[in-house]
């Protein structure tokens, strides 16, 4: 049990936490208050004690683990809003500064957090799909020029419709695709390397460069 004690300290430090709009402190505090919960068993007890709960004491708790300056730039970003502050932490920096540029306008908070904890959501689904489907990370990588040259090669191969090139050439343009776009392609390349479309040299013994990269990227050899 956490005494009445260090309850009380924790109480006003989270008070002054509420109060203040200065970065700076604000982290200071953060550090302070979970310094003196020693153990998660207390949370609860905690929680309570501070009209709070559980979940945002353990999201303090991460905060916490960071360096301060990491903090700072993230509380900063967040406009000195902590819930917003550990939403922007979970992002990967391409994506923080991607959301960041799109929402750049809008100044409620609130409105900011719940469209945060949406897109993370999104970006939750996207890497479920990718480690369920590795192949599609090894498919995005390739430069798009590779795509493009494929649909020129896929107007000579029989019996490929020329909406199919069509949907083939997309990828060189938006590579933004459904993970079931990108199953089609992948199943594509599969056969196309059975039948020997794709192939590292060409009929006249000359190196084909985008199906070299194809094989290599699927160690299809």
């Amino acid at each position: 049990m956490i005494t009445k004690s260090k309850l009380l300290e924790i109480k006003q430090k989270w008070d002054k936490l509420e109060k203040t709009i200065n970065i700076p402190i604000k982290v200071q505090l953060v550090k302070e208050i979970i310094s003196l919960l020693d153990s998660e068993e207390y949370y609860e007890e905690t929680a309570d004690y501070l009209d709070t709960t559980t979940l945002k004491l353990r999201h303090y708790t991460i905060l916490s683990l960071l360096d301060d300056e990491k903090f700072k730039v993230l509380l900063s970003l967040a406009s000195g809003n902590l819930d917003l502050c550990f939403l922007f932490y979970r992002f990967p920096e391409d994506d923080l500064n991607l959301f960041i540029k799109t929402f750049k306008r809008v100044s409620s908070v609130e409105k900011l957090v719940a469209l945060a904890a949406d897109r993370l959501d999104e970006l939750s689904l996207n890497w479920k799909v990718e480690e369920d489907n590795p192949w599609i990370a090894q498919l995005q990588q390739l430069d798009t020029d590779v795509w493009a040259a494929l649909a020129d090669d896929s107007t000579k191969w029989i019996d490929f419709k020329p909406s199919q090139t069509k949907k083939l050439k997309r990828f060189s343009t938006h590579p933004n695709q459904t993970p079931e776009t990108w199953k089609w392609l992948y199943d594509l390349c599969l056969k196309k390397y059975s039948q020997g479309l794709i192939s590292e040299k060409n009929y006249k013994g000359i190196k084909v460069q985008h199906h070299v990269e194809i094989i290599k990227t699927l160690s299809l050899n």
